[in-house]
């Protein structure tokens, strides 16, 4: 009776069948890997673009309040403050709002602005105090917001001065010189 050696290794149709299961594999998971690098810089985009529209939208039904949207580039950070004219004192008292922001909004990490273009003025991404105003007649200055991460990648938010309308461009939008 003839022994058989049962452990000493794989043929090689074998070997042939797992690489070809692990070639497939790769195939698969490679590109869906490489899809998810730029994830939370798009995140970043669709939640600061969702926090204008909203901001908008209450200071137009609002009727009375002022809103705005602070950034500090240097921190990467930005939040929303309220006002209500007083008719007595015709002043105005900026206060965090809760109402819109829990705290102030960090951007993801590897994700930061670039610069923010408000009306003519570009502000550079080692600022401290940049604001987008809303008005309550349903206006604000024409604002572009570039936001990059660290593979250099780029998106610019147009906001519609006139409908609060945020256009979503992929790389660095400047606006059309008149």
């Amino acid at each position: 009776m003839k022994k058989r050696n049962s452990g000493r290794g794989f043929t090689l149709i074998e070997l042939t069948v797992v690489l070809f299961i692990i070639a497939v594999v790769m195939g698969i998971v490679v590109p869906r890997l490489m899809d998810l690098t730029g994830v939370e810089l798009r995140s970043e985009v669709m939640r600061l673009s969702s926090t204008i529209r909203y901001v908008y939208s209450r200071a137009v039904f609002s009727k009375t309040a002022y809103f705005r949207i602070k950034f500090d580039l240097k921190k990467n950070e930005y939040w929303v403050e309220k006002c209500t004219p007083s008719l007595e004192t015709n002043t105005c008292a900026w206060k965090y709002d809760n109402n819109v922001l829990g705290k102030p909004e960090k951007l993801a990490n590897g994700t930061r602005f670039e610069d923010i273009i408000v009306g003519t003025e570009t502000v550079s991404s080692d600022a401290r105090d940049v604001a987008i105003q809303f008005y309550p007649q349903g206006y604000m200055p024409y604002t572009i917001i570039h936001i990059t991460d660290d593979r250099k990648d780029v998106y610019s938010l147009e906001v519609n001065p006139f409908t609060g309308r945020v256009i979503i461009h992929v790389g660095y939008f400047e606006p059309e010189k008149t």
